[in-house]
């Protein structure tokens, strides 16, 4: 049947040319549309790092002086921070709680603010170091546990938190240890800083499994510093205070929100600090992703499929009525004993060779552009550190969205070629040839 589907397509060259130039196109289409939406969609996908699906998020607020109950002696930060921390033990005594942490500052997993710092790795000799993201956390209030972070080698998230930190003391996750040291084993490994009079070393105290920063990107690199109360209190209270809140394994997220929020407004106040709003820690994701990539990445997606909408309708109608103009040429092999079946496969088979032709044609011609520009590389604005993930080998991007497309293409073409076969290789021979 091949040699018979080569024939065939070679007979009609000439009205297949144009099917073919069709296909290509759309398959250098595909390719630039569908590329930057399945990257986005591949790194949208990968673990968090941290259990976000039972955390929340109080923020907090200070009375101002002209409002009733407020208490001089309370502003300074130290009382901040003292009346910080009591609220703090009040939201862990709640029955639905399991543990809560301060969270202090703009720079947090899924915020819509960043801190970061450059290191080298010890025995690094690179003129620049890398930059890595930082996190502040305060010493033993529960911090990584309360996240739900992973443990990786050597301490666990409970021993982290409780850890008697040094002024040169931090702790990374899997990713920058990988990154920076090629290692999973963060015992006795430093960071370095040199300047003209001194060099200054930093102690990895351990890691927790690999974190992602920001929610719609992969991993890069990040450092949790330990920072001391008094310093905080004075940078962060109370405007870029929280409370992270880790509910109980079953509780319901909408119950508690329901039952949560008039307790905390009656109960969480002291001094002139009190709980102001209270929401989940993926809706504060939701919010850092709308601010920065989901309208990017919602646009992307409605181009692809309206794209992939106009495809079907142009692509299926195309092959569609190419099919239905052949009812004298199935008639002539009705006649001579050819089944539906096999009119059906006949026909679908040239479609295939087309889209498979097509479709080797056009993502060679994107393969062109692709060597000289790189494939697309999702949200991520900076350099990609080292392959990771198959998005990051390009024979293998390459081969995995060229399989998409040809998937898409072959699917669409089989669509529109397989109903109108289907018809016309059931009707009489002697009405097909009607018109001979």
């Amino acid at each position: 049947m091949f040699h018979l589907i080569l024939k065939t397509l070679w007979t009609r060259r000439r009205r297949n040319a144009w099917l073919l130039a069709e296909l290509i196109l759309v398959a250098v289409l595909s390719w630039a549309i569908f590329d930057p939406v399945i990257v986005v969609t591949h790194d949208r996908m990968l673990p968090l790092g941290y259990d976000a699906d039972r955390l929340c998020l109080v923020s907090m607020d200070a009375l101002q002086p002209s409002a009733p109950g407020y208490d001089s002696s309370s502003a300074e930060p130290g009382a901040l921070m003292e009346s910080y921390l009591h609220i703090i033990d009040r939201v862990r005594q709640h029955t639905d709680v399991e543990q809560a942490t301060p969270l202090m500052g703009f720079s947090y997993p899924g915020s819509q603010g960043s801190m970061s710092s450059s290191y080298r790795a010890e025995g690094d000799t690179a003129q620049n170091g890398t930059d890595v993201y930082v996190i502040q956390f305060l010493p033993h209030t529960h911090f990584f546990e309360t996240y739900g972070f992973r443990p990786g080698k050597g301490l666990t998230p409970a021993e982290l938190s409780d850890h008697a930190y040094g002024v040169n003391d931090l702790v990374i996750d899997e990713n920058t240890l990988d990154y920076l040291f090629h290692t999973d084993d963060p015992r006795h490994k430093r960071f370095w800083e040199c300047d003209e009079k001194d060099t200054t070393y930093i102690n990895i105290i351990g890691t927790v499994g690999s974190v992602k920063f920001y929610s719609d990107q992969r991993p890069i690199p990040l450092a949790f510093l330990p920072g001391k109360e008094e310093d905080m209190a004075r940078d962060y209270m109370p405007a870029d205070a929280r409370i992270l809140i880790r509910l109980k394994e079953g509780v319901s997220m909408d119950r508690f929100l329901h039952d949560f929020k008039p307790w905390m407004l009656q109960n969480l106040r002291a001094g002139n600090l009190y709980a102001r709003d209270l929401k989940t820690y993926r809706q504060g994701i939701a919010e850092a992703e709308a601010w920065s990539s989901t309208p990017i990445y919602r646009r992307n997606l409605l181009v692809a499929v309206f794209f992939l909408v106009n495809l079907c309708l142009g692509v299926v109608g195309t092959f569609w009525l190419q099919t239905r103009t052949r009812r004298e040429e199935v008639g002539v092999m009705l006649s001579f004993g050819a089944t539906p079946g096999h009119i059906v496969r006949l026909l679908l088979g040239e479609g295939a060779v087309l889209t498979t032709l097509g479709t080797l044609v056009g993502c060679f011609i994107y393969l062109q552009y692709a060597i000289s520009e790189g494939f697309s590389k999702g949200a991520m604005w900076n350099d990609i550190l080292r392959p990771e993930y198959w998005t990051d080998y390009f024979w293998t991007h390459f081969l995995f969205v060229s399989f998409i497309v040809y998937a898409i293409l072959l699917l669409v073409v089989s669509v529109g070629v397989y109903i109108p076969a289907r018809k016309i290789s059931r009707i009489p021979p002697t009405e097909a040839l009607r018109d001979e």
